[in-house]
């Protein structure tokens, strides 16, 4: 979908639909809004005072224009309170009318735009509007099914004035290149686990760093076993599909007053990826009902990912390492076993009593590998439990950290971009229930807690370094209650991933 930036009257404009918001407030009208209720004859005025449209927040109605201006018809779209409109309302409100109109076989929308409009607004609704249309139809022949063609071609914004156009056109372009990252986490998400292996994972990686000039580095099978990745070679070994450590890298351009090296004097971040690219649990294998959502065990990967696709992109002032250990959990005889003991890239020692809490092994090794980079921060993502989502739902990623700063850092891009995150204990009272009688920890906890016994888990790996850890095992699918979030993979996190390093 093609979205343009154009100045000029609606009047004239001849596109399928004028989508216009409304506030809950019959008496605070914007002016493109008093002049299409000038152009149509009070009609809007009409419809609120008899009660058919109220501008509640996600509501629509139809009007059809008759010949008083170009486009046929005019969508009123609730955006709800004025004092209670945020990025986020916009955002939802954007994305239920992209459906709609969607959804009514229409392909090409106007969208006028008030000067009241922030270019957080204005880059929220072009994020939603991308996003809410959404569907992986990769593997879908034709279904015969008329709704799944249905398609918008292009969306205008119109500004009332060339003054304010270039700061709209900003906003816009911010918001497709992070819309196409989330996208792109999508699609790696969606795909099933014969179509992207951790190999396939780690061409996608490639092609990223290609197109927007990140640097990159692949490990093979050869190259983990001597530089000694011993646990993700460990979850590994079950499977014929060989894994894969990826690196990623954005450096910023040398300052134009000072000069230097690129990406000197700059700080380091660094994300982290779980990328278990089909996950069967091992010899600790996972009930039949559900597993085909294992495909989606590589998600905090695909955040990584599409995060550092947008990061390539927007050019950040400061350094980005994405990192991502990918690898299949699979059953088999040369598999590991509960009771088996691995070392980690550090040289901890780690006891296996479940294979099915495999993500934090890979994850020790990746967590190990960041000290190197010297980070200011690392950020983890994985879909690391169920039990977050006892805890929290669909709703958050579940959220532990060893440096109350940075964990602050991660709320406030949080709360931006509307990808939440609620922070849970990591006490040294949860310690004990990851160690080990026979090695330095072991990879499950006592039986409580959960969640946070992952958390405890990756703490002992994550050493020298400020460090979050996100549990996104209940954000990254199954999310419910988004205009712009459909069935399947939410591509949760590159937004937050993005927000998090250009607030840096």
């Amino acid at each position: 979908m093609n979205i343009t930036v154009k100045t000029g009257g609606f009047a004239q404009e001849q596109s399928d639909v004028i989508a216009i918001g409304v506030l809950e407030n019959p008496d605070f009208y914007s002016a493109p809004l008093q002049n299409i209720e000038q152009a149509l004859g009070g009609r809007i005025r009409e419809l609120i005072n008899l009660g058919d449209f109220t501008g509640k927040h996600k509501t629509t109605s139809w009007l059809y224009t008759n010949g008083a201006i170009s486009s046929p018809r005019v969508l009123l779209v609730g955006l709800g309170e004025y004092h209670d409109l945020t990025v986020e309302k916009v955002r939802q409100a954007a994305g239920h009318a992209a459906r709609t109109i969607r959804d009514m076989g229409l392909r090409t929308a106007t969208i006028p735009i008030p000067v009241e409009a922030t270019p957080e607004m204005i880059q929220g609704a072009t994020e939603a509007c991308l996003l809410s249309l959404y569907q992986f139809n990769e593997h879908k022949t034709d279904t015969g099914d008329e709704n799944e063609k249905k398609q918008i071609e292009s969306i205008t914004f119109l500004v009332e004035n060339e003054h304010s156009r270039p700061s709209i056109e900003d906003a816009v372009q911010r918001g497709e290149v992070i819309a196409n990252g989330t996208l792109l986490a999508r699609d790696l998400s969606n795909q099933p686990g014969n179509y992207l292996t951790p190999t396939q994972l780690a061409d996608k990686a490639e092609a990223v760093a290609e197109a927007t000039g990140l640097g990159c580095e692949i490990f093979d099978k050869a190259t983990l076993e001597e530089k000694g990745f011993r646990t993700l070679l460990a979850v590994a070994q079950g499977s014929v599909e060989e894994p894969r450590f990826i690196i990623l890298e954005y450096v910023p351009d040398p300052s134009p007053v000072t000069g230097g090296d690129p990406g000197e004097g700059q700080d380091t971040v660094v994300l982290v990826g779980k990328g278990i690219t089909f996950d069967t649990g091992g010899i600790s294998l996972k009930s039949g009902g559900g597993m085909h959502e294992m495909k989606h065990d590589m998600s905090g990967a695909a955040a990584v990912i599409g995060a550092m696709q947008v990061i390539g992109q927007l050019k950040p002032n400061v350094r980005v390492i994405g990192v991502i250990a990918a690898t299949e959990n699979m059953p088999s005889g040369t598999a590991i076993k509960p009771g088996d003991v691995v070392t980690s890239y550090g040289g901890k020692t780690i006891e296996i009593l479940n294979t099915d809490a495999e993500g934090r092994l890979v994850l020790a090794d990746a967590l190990g590998w960041s000290a190197q980079y010297n980070p200011k921060g690392v950020v983890d993502l994985a879909t690391l439990t169920g039990a977050v989502i006892t805890c929290l739902g669909h709703i958050a990623a579940g959220a532990m950290t060893t440096d109350p700063e940075l964990m602050a850092k991660v709320k406030s891009a949080a709360i931006k971009t509307h990808e939440r995150v609620w922070e849970l204990p990591l006490w040294d009272d949860y310690d004990e229930g990851v160690k080990s009688k026979v090695a330095d920890v072991q990879n499950i906890g006592d039986g409580t807690s959960g969640t946070i016994a992952g958390g405890a888990f990756l703490k002992k790996f994550a050493e020298g370094y400020p460090w979050v850890h996100l549990d996104i095992a209940g954000t990254a699918w199954g999310m419910k209650g988004s205009t712009y979030i459909p069935e399947g993979a939410s591509g949760y996190g590159v937004r937050l991933l993005v927000q998090l390093v250009e607030d840096w």
